[in-house]
């Protein structure tokens, strides 16, 4: 069988423009009048949303209850407001996934996102019924356990249960190939995000591209040997 690949989403597939992302957080800091100051410093890249969102939680009393708040108001917001014009689709990438399918390939998602916002952010990006299994950060704060997560609604949709290695995750950041090698997959890292080739090659991934467009090339030629 062809390996199933499992992609990431912010810096893999697109971009979401920081200026809508900016206003966002003041708007919903607004609303509950409180600050986001103790996460200026920190960085999103290669987190789940659960882990992002208990960080945003812990400055405030009854953390758990002011997490569920954050979310809802969060999903509430990008529902309401984040469309096609709030996202850009990197270089290279549709062209990339489209190619895979047409070659028999079976696509899903391993991201750190909320199931609801992932969803949104890959239609609003022109995935259209693209996506149909996938790992999500809803549940865990350690993006490890997430390609697992993947392999599990796979098989729940088409009824078997692949081996680890079958699997590719493709992502952006270190934590990517960390899961990747926790679960047993193929780890495909590629430098459009925030992490440059050097950084992301000390993480010794079994693929390391600089953009997806030979990324079908590459699988073949790497499954092959």
């Amino acid at each position: 069988m062809k390996p199933i690949l499992l992609f990431d989403i912010d810096g893999t597939l697109l971009h979401v423009k920081k200026s809508f992302t900016k206003q966002m957080f003041s708007d919903i800091a607004n609303e509950l009048n409180i600050s986001f100051s103790h996460m200026e410093n920190s960085s999103f890249a290669g987190r789940t949303d659960k882990d992002i969102f208990e960080e945003l939680a812990s400055a405030y009393p009854q953390s758990n209850l002011f997490y569920d708040e954050l979310k809802r108001l969060y999903i509430e917001y990008m529902d309401n407001y984040f469309s096609n014009g709030h996202v850009s689709v990197i270089e290279g990438a549709a062209e990339a996934v489209h190619k895979a399918i047409k070659k028999g390939y079976r696509v899903g998602l391993c991201t750190g996102n909320f199931r609801e916002t992932a969803y949104m952010k890959v239609i609003a990006a022109g995935f259209n019924n693209t996506f149909d299994f996938g790992g999500f950060g809803c549940r865990h704060t350690d993006r490890k356990h997430i390609p697992y997560d993947a392999h599990k609604e796979f098989s729940e949709k088409f009824g078997y249960k692949p081996e680890p290695g079958n699997y590719v995750v493709i992502g952006d950041t270190p934590n990517d190939i960390r899961c990747a090698k926790y679960f047993g997959a193929v780890s495909l890292a590629v430098s459009t995000g925030s992490y440059p080739l050097g950084d992301l090659e000390k993480d010794d991934p079994d693929i390391l591209l600089s953009d997806l467009f030979s990324l079908n090339e590459c699988l073949e030629f790497y499954f092959s040997q």
